[in-house]
């Protein structure tokens, strides 16, 4: 018997659990048709919580590489998606080519056959026509990669970088480990395959996709749409969240039972929810056993927790924080399926007013209802299945 083909999943930007989670499944799977699998992850200690074993698991370059000098103040802008990447990789404490040097060792480190980034523009670009590479992802970290220029997505919001001076710092840093310089902003994203693992709902450029299908999530059989209605809430949210006294209050306010998922809760925390029938325990949530029994979902506007909520049929009330968090709130609540906040100017008593509205409008609920009926033919795709055909083709090549 030949050597079993080499796997590397990489994730890059983005926060929670759910980029982990997503590699996670999708390594699972490929393991289980043979391939050995590795992880290379901006945060190990999420994937650990999503059981991801430490020794499949090294760290990846997180962001920023550098701590912020004490006076930066400097806050991230989102005109652009490639406005807002820039950002990332050209903040004044992080450095594209020590970020591509870093990257670089990981992979000489593990020698991969092929790679499957998630939000991991750094390798996408370090690899292209070196190592077969899939990129997988939601329609905001994936935007069309023949796009000439990136869209604005946000009105009132400067532009810091210009895309032409993107370009050459780019080509630049990645000249001494592949010559293949982009030509074009949007060829950040360029891959050998790429698979959009989202709804048409939530994806800021369906208008703009060429040919390009939507799959749906990656565990779409694990939610089922919920049979009836229940005056109960899951809240899910980051662990640092729960500092944040607007939240906890609210979720007590909204006067509905349930659970809040911070993955390690403070123990005050669990003691002030526990008061209100609230439990909040340690770890994560299975959302395909507690969705089906909530009344709403109550989040921060991730693109994986929406779908989860909208393949249970769920009502969602999210708080929105970055741009992408708030065009896929933006998109839910234009559909009457739930209703947006922002976290900057949220308070206790607003939340739990959309909390208990969310919960118990009849219209919201039948909105919310009707969303999932019409995403239903890409809930019913297997997403994995897709990549894994992508996977044989290019290895067998």
């Amino acid at each position: 018997m030949g050597r079993a083909k080499h796997i590397l999943m990489c994730w890059e930007f983005g926060g929670g659990n759910g980029h982990a989670r997503r590699l996670k499944l999708l390594g699972d799977h490929m393991a289980a048709l043979g391939f050995k699998v590795s992880y290379a992850l901006r945060r190990p200690e999420v994937g650990a919580a999503v059981g991801i074993p430490g020794e499949a698991s090294i760290a990846a370059p997180n962001w920023p590489i550098l701590p912020a000098p004490a006076d930066h103040k400097d806050h991230l802008t989102s005109a652009t998606y490639g406005d807002y990447l820039a950002q990332l990789l050209f903040s004044p404490y992080d450095d594209l080519a020590q970020r591509f040097g870093q990257w670089h060792a990981i992979v000489e480190a593990a020698r991969p056959d092929l790679i499957i980034a998630d939000y991991a523009p750094s390798i996408s670009l370090l690899v292209h026509r070196r190592i077969p590479i899939i990129a997988v992802g939601n329609g905001y970290v994936l935007p069309p990669v023949p796009l000439a220029e990136f869209p604005r997505l946000i009105d009132g919001v400067p532009m810091r970088f210009e895309e032409a001076e993107i370009i050459g710092w780019i080509n630049d840093a990645l000249a001494p480990y592949n010559p293949n310089a982009i030509e074009r902003l949007p060829q950040v994203n360029r891959a050998d395959r790429t698979y959009l693992l989202t709804l048409p709902c939530l994806d800021p450029y369906r208008e703009q996709r060429m040919g390009e299908g939507w799959l749906g999530p990656v565990d779409r059989h694990d939610i089922i749409p919920r049979s009836h209605s229940a005056d109960r809430l899951l809240a899910y949210f980051q662990e640092d969240r729960q500092s944040d006294s607007r939240l906890i209050e609210g979720l007590i306010a909204a006067g509905l039972p349930g659970k809040a998922v911070f993955s390690r809760p403070l123990r005050q925390t669990t003691k002030r929810l526990a008061q209100a029938g609230i439990n909040a325990p340690q770890g994560l949530a299975d959302l395909a056993q507690e969705l089906p029994a909530c009344g709403v979902l109550v989040h921060q506007g991730s693109a994986g927790m929406a779908m989860a909520g909208i393949s249970a049929g769920v009502p969602q009330v999210m708080i929105k924080t970055d741009l992408e968090k708030s065009l896929v709130a933006q998109a839910i609540a234009t559909r009457n399926a739930g209703v947006a906040l922002s976290w900057q100017r949220f308070g206790a008593s607003e939340l739990a007013d959309a909390i208990a509205r969310a919960a118990r409008d009849p219209a919201i609920q039948a909105a919310a209802q009707a969303l999932a009926l019409e995403s239903l033919p890409y809930l019913k795709l297997d997403a994995m299945e897709e990549i894994a055909k992508g996977v044989r083709s290019l290895l067998d090549n």
